[in-house]
């Protein structure tokens, strides 16, 4: 069976040779109905001779003359749109990913692919698409469609649908030269500014949030979903659990699910002054998660940004104040970089490093972690409670006792 199928501002006619590899009619057409016209011419078969009785007062007919060759009959070739929708329902990932995936195929891939076969794609093909994309998208933007198409193309590779994957990494040519970008984050007075300042916007809860997740690397999810049922406050421990260690955001929705890997089902060890800070202001509250609106709902991301965060970090006018910006292009996950940061000016070990903020760690040295994790989690905390302290004695000091309430005595 031959088909159509649009170059540009013409048309062209598509069929299997006998070895299975498609191939295209000479010319184009200048019309749809023009190249469907001797598509159809294709696709028609001669119709098979019957079989006839032999009338003697009736010559017998000539037999007629041999049909000219026809194209074979080509199977239908598989677009990357109809190859997507299969793709999709192979997929087993969190819906955070999955939703980034919908974005990317959606907004990106299928406009300029969907109607492709997949066996017509060329890798130079691919690289003038994401050339040309390079003048409007970030750098992230293109090596996440990147990655993504190739993922799609590899498997379709895996289902005998082409040969080989046109999507390829790059080998050749300087490429462009981006400026590296160094993750940003805040040291503990810093963190401490921007706490009080959350807390003249909102309420002590939310102050804490700050605090908790600079001095415990917890992710926005894992903090948004944590239940007071996994806060320890008689050992000082908070935990990530596997079912419902993480509060997802998925086009409005709120779930709670798995956190971002298995490495994120961990305990946390809470430096002293935390855990005292977190048994007072759930004592005052019946409240079911530990961190939430000031009416018990679920904090969302985008809310808490817009309403808190920004305004703290970047400054502004506040009543009758004028706060200076903290620290440009600082995000909330920055935080998790500054706890980090944070444990490595303090000598904490890698293993422990890994450990504490749920990454995995490529080597096997971890499973030595269990035999020193004693002594390493004390020295961890110790350095902790120490820079908590020296934010507060600084905090006093440049306030000189005419500011801002006190978070803890």
């Amino acid at each position: 069976m031959a088909w159509v199928e649009r170059r540009g501002n013409k048309w062209r006619v598509r069929y299997w040779k006998p070895d299975g590899r498609a191939a295209s009619v000479p010319g184009s057409f200048e019309t749809e109905p023009a190249a469907r016209a001797h598509a159809d011419q294709l696709n028609a078969a001669p119709s098979e001779p019957t079989e006839q009785t032999h009338d003697p007062t009736h010559p017998a007919p000539r037999p007629a003359a041999p049909a000219a060759p026809t194209t074979p009959a080509a199977p239908h070739a598989v677009t990357v749109a109809e190859w997507a929708e299969i793709w999709w329902q192979t997929l087993d990932i969190g819906d955070n990913t999955r939703a980034y995936y919908r974005s990317l195929l959606t907004c990106h891939v299928l406009p300029r692919w969907g109607a492709t076969p997949v066996d017509q794609i060329t890798p130079a093909d691919v690289q003038v698409w994401l050339n040309r994309l390079r003048d409007t998208y970030a750098t992230a933007t293109i090596t996440g469609l990147r990655k993504l198409f190739a993922m799609v193309m590899t498997d379709a590779v895996d289902n005998q649908l082409l040969a080989t994957n046109p999507v390829r990494p790059r080998r050749r040519g300087r490429g462009r030269i981006e400026p590296r970008r160094e993750a940003t984050w805040a040291d503990e007075h810093q963190v401490l500014t921007i706490a009080h300042r959350i807390l003249r916007l909102a309420s002590r809860n939310q102050c804490l949030l700050v605090i908790t997740a600079a001095y415990t690397g917890m992710r926005w999810g894992e903090l948004a979903g944590l239940h007071r049922d996994n806060l320890d406050i008689t050992h000082g421990r908070l935990y990530v659990t596997a079912d419902a260690g993480a509060l997802h955001e998925v086009n409005g929705h709120l779930t709670l699910g798995h956190p971002k890997t298995h490495a994120s089902v961990r305990t946390i060890t809470l430096p002293p002054f935390l855990t005292q800070l977190l048994a007072t202001d759930l004592a005052a509250s019946t409240r079911p998660f530990v961190f939430t609106t000031p009416r018990g709902k679920h904090l969302r991301r985008s809310g808490f940004q817009r309403r808190l965060w920004t305004p703290a970090v970047s400054g502004g006018r506040h009543r009758s104040e004028t706060w200076t910006p903290i620290k440009q292009g600082l995000t909330f996950h920055g935080l998790r970089h500054s706890h980090k940061t944070w444990l490595i000016e303090d000598g904490v070990p890698e293993v422990a490093q890994a450990r504490r903020l749920g990454h995995t760690m490529e080597n096997k040295i971890d499973n030595v972690y269990a035999h020193v994790a004693t002594s390493v989690d004390a020295r961890l905390l110790a350095g902790l409670e120490a820079r908590w302290h020296r934010s507060i004695e600084r905090y006093r000091q440049n306030r000189n006792d005419q500011g801002a309430p006190p978070i803890a005595s």
